[in-house]
């Protein structure tokens, strides 16, 4: 049986709308800190697909006080790395360097200029993998499923753009960006490590207080809906093997169902070999495929996310391992899983989350989306009664509700 994971995580909430949070981890020498603010993938403008990913990815190459050379020498003259990404950064040093990693953090994502040379350098390196990504058809093939699961939602569009959408950003689109969308309100700054909580937030609210900026109102995305029945799609390319996506629009992470769909999802394709169906009949049984996995919460959050299968496999078994899946799924709709096979994902599940929450990093994370998705903080001592309290008729209800075997979007990329 695990041992609850419990948490002392301390909250306070500034004039400006920041939600700072402490995390107290007394038995460590280090120190995490995140910054996530309310950035969304529909704030940028969809000539400009990809914005959002370059602002993240340029955050760390200078600031108003440092270039690029100088702010990395920076963070590893305290121990630290220092990340940036899309709705903010974290950073990580020794519990010693935590005052001056915090105001390193807050600069980087307060304060950046995104200077033209750096800016293109970077510009340049998302272009190449963009490149790599149009001959390799499991990209392929996963650039096109969520353009048809997600049709005119922005997240429909491919995370780091286009190379046409990419190659014609300027600086000046990325500091508009951030400007207009790096505001405190609705964001989290959250810290873990060995200090008091208070004097965490002390601390925090010292280095943000200056962090101002009126919200702004988010574009309202449109609706994702299922569609009114499948739809088949095959991309040639020449290749020996073909990728196969098949799927449809799935939860938010807020949803009731999640905890079931969870559990549906470990028996159906994301669990160990031992409890998933899809790898053991597919894999197993068939020898279709290397890789086989099948599940909807995985992308579960503010926005739907997606219920995906996915093998690869030889061309002449394309249709076999459609099959394969949509029998899985018609299975798991009709028949609530065995009593041994509920008790291996209870087991797993319950014996393995807290394995998620050894870093302070990852504590830092979990204060965010506890706050973020409303779970409450103590949500690591609730969740594995959750998980033990889940019935099989309740996985069948839920995967009856939820996925839907004559709606799917079926892509594949490869050998025809």
């Amino acid at each position: 049986m695990s041992v609850p994971l419990r948490l002392t995580i301390a909250e306070r909430e500034l004039g400006s709308g920041l939600t700072l949070l402490a995390v107290h981890n007394p038995r460590v020498p280090t120190y995490a800190c995140a910054v996530s603010l309310d950035v969304r993938s529909g704030d940028e403008p969809e000539a400009h697909s990809g914005l959002m990913n370059l602002v993240g990815e340029c955050l760390d190459e200078g600031t108003a006080r440092h270039d690029s050379l100088e702010l990395a020498a920076a963070a590893e003259g305290l121990g630290a790395m220092l990340e940036g990404n899309a709705r903010g950064g974290v950073v990580m040093c020794p519990a010693t360097s935590h005052k001056e990693a915090t105001e390193l953090l807050r600069e980087m994502v307060v304060e950046a200029e995104f200077p033209g040379r750096e800016v293109r350098r970077v510009q340049s390196e998302i272009l190449t993998e963009i490149k790599a990504e149009e001959d390799d058809p499991r990209s392929v093939a996963a650039r096109r499923f969520r353009k048809e699961v997600y049709g005119d939602h922005p997240l429909g569009r491919p995370g780091n753009g286009t190379a046409k959408s990419v190659a014609k950003m300027r600086p000046r689109d990325l500091r508009a960006f951030h400007d207009e969308w790096f505001r405190p309100a609705g964001g989290y700054v959250a810290a873990s490590g060995p200090e008091d909580p208070e004097k965490t937030l002390d601390r925090l609210e010292k280095a943000f207080r200056r962090f101002k900026g009126k919200a702004k109102a988010h574009p309202t995305p449109p609706d994702v809906e299922l569609p009114a029945s499948g739809r088949d799609a095959h991309l040639p390319m020449a290749r020996e093997q073909v990728h196969v996506f098949l799927g449809h629009v799935g939860v938010r992470r807020t949803h009731p169902d999640y905890h079931v769909l969870s559990v549906m999802d470990h028996v159906l394709g994301t669990g160990p070999g031992f409890t998933s169906r899809c790898a053991r009949k597919l894999r197993d049984e068939q020898g279709l495929c290397y890789s086989v996995s099948a599940g909807i919460t995985g992308s579960a959050g503010e926005e739907p996310g997606m219920f995906t299968a996915y093998i690869g496999t030889s061309p002449e078994h394309r249709q076999r391992a459609i099959d394969g899946f949509l029998d899985e799924i018609r299975r798991i709709r009709a028949e609530a899983p065995t009593a041994q096979e509920l008790q291996d994902v209870k087991s797993y599940l319950t014996g393995s989350f807290v394995f998620g929450f050894e870093r302070n990093s990852n504590l830092a994370a979990f204060a965010i989306r506890a706050r973020r998705f409303g779970l409450g903080f103590d949500y690591l001592q609730r969740y594995p009664e959750i998980v033990r309290a889940i019935t099989a008729e309740q996985v069948r209800e839920a995967a009856e509700r939820h996925l839907h075997p004559d709606r799917l979007v079926v892509v594949s990329a490869g050998a025809s």
